[in-house]
């Protein structure tokens, strides 16, 4: 926890340059479009679409956002109601990841 206005200011400013770093470039933010289409469409097809078996329109925004997607939801504690928690805290992390990459290459050329 942030003690002093300082170090208040110093967590926004991190928060702020990881958060810029995920959504900097048009490779991240494609990548976050694509993971949201998934996840809308698994609410799509979960709620409207009359199935005589199970979907496995779940199964892509879990692929999309692997492998510590695949981790957290394997693990017995979480359920229906955290899966888009969890979806978004992957994209993002991946995201996240995307973006360092692409400074990487950047600087390199």
């Amino acid at each position: 926890m942030p003690r002093t206005p300082k170090d208040t200011m110093s967590l926004v400013t991190t928060s702020r340059t990881l958060f810029s770093t995920a959504t900097g470039n048009w490779v991240s933010r494609a990548y976050l479009a694509v993971v949201a289409v998934l996840l809308a469409w698994s609410y799509v097809d979960a709620a409207f679409v009359a199935q005589a078996d199970s979907s496995f329109a779940g199964v892509y925004p879990i692929a999309a956002t692997a492998p510590v997607s695949v981790v957290l939801l394997a693990v017995d504690a979480f359920s229906a109601p955290v899966f888009p928690v969890i979806v978004v805290a992957c994209a993002l992390l991946n995201a996240w990841l995307i973006g360092l990459a692409v400074r990487r290459i950047k600087t390199h050329h």
